[in-house]
């Protein structure tokens, strides 16, 4: 028969953790029953409330520096008290009341010690004891959240307004009636070469054939004596758009032209020409 564990009810599956003791957990206390690990591990609303702490820990953890604390000047501790006006009972673990002049609990060899030596690190208290502090604890839990919930959500509206953004509107260079050729008489067509924030530019293809043909459309650039030409590829139906390469000086080719090409594997311009026009660069 399998053995039941004392610690693991059915409460550990239906009660979530109190929030002082997720607190404690999120920076570094080991859970005080075998049913709080038990609960963590079967609870996506106490892990995910303790991931989100322990994160919130990780944070201020990295504004202090890494590795052990260690117990401040007693004018650190003075001026605290003074400027958030704590009672005189309130005082850091292991130390004694604000201005009583007592050594650190817990290390008596600090009363032999040299003046100049470093102080010893605070000695670290047990879970009960930190539970009997856990409205001292809610103090400094409660600002840690706070801050590191303000940072997340100042960086999320970053992030959110960053993409809502617009993207710059690309800038027009120039343009082209394209008037048909006399075999292909009543064809219109137009371009438009623009240059999107990064340099890249386009020449957009709008073209209305007065007929069909055997073949496929080919966009071309032309010089205007027409002994120079560029491919820029095919156009699918009535319009589309196509990259100019970098390097191509717009007024050495400033003539687009639409063609109908056969099928035939010759990437020569086959002269049959629809529509052709001047940029006006």
């Amino acid at each position: 028969m399998e053995q039941r564990d004392p610690d693991r009810t059915n409460d550990d599956a239906r009660a979530h953790l109190d929030a002082e003791a997720i607190a404690l957990i999120a920076i570094g206390e080991a859970p005080s029953t075998r049913g709080e690990s038990y609960h963590l591990a079967v609870c996506p609303t106490c892990r995910s409330e303790l991931d989100q702490l322990h994160e919130a820990a990780e944070i201020a953890r990295t504004t202090i520096g890494d590795g052990a604390l260690v117990a401040p000047a007693a004018s650190v501790w003075a001026g605290i008290h003074r400027e958030l006006a704590l009672a005189p009972d309130v005082r850091p673990p292991g130390s004694a009341p604000v201005g009583a002049g007592a050594p650190a609990v817990g290390s008596r060899r600090a009363d032999r010690a040299p003046r100049t030596a470093a102080p010893e690190a605070a000695p670290v208290a047990s879970i009960a004891e930190a539970r009997e502090r856990h409205g001292r604890m809610r103090r400094v839990v409660a600002p840690l959240v706070g801050v590191a919930a303000a940072a997340a959500a100042i960086g999320g509206l970053a992030l959110a307004w960053d993409g809502l953004r617009p993207a710059p509107e690309p800038t027009t260079l120039a343009s082209a009636s394209l008037d048909a050729l006399p075999a292909w008489q009543g064809s219109t067509g137009a371009a438009v070469v623009t240059e999107s924030a990064d340099g890249e530019r386009i020449v957009s293809i709008e073209l209305a054939a007065s007929a069909e043909g055997e073949g496929v459309r080919e966009v071309w650039l032309l010089t205007p004596e027409v002994d120079g030409l560029i491919s820029l590829g095919l156009l699918e139906g009535g319009s589309g758009t196509f990259v100019i390469p970098d390097g191509i000086d717009l007024s050495e080719y400033p003539i687009v032209d639409v063609s109908l090409e056969p099928v035939d594997g010759d990437p020569a311009h086959s002269g049959d020409s629809i529509v052709r026009g001047a940029l006006d660069v």
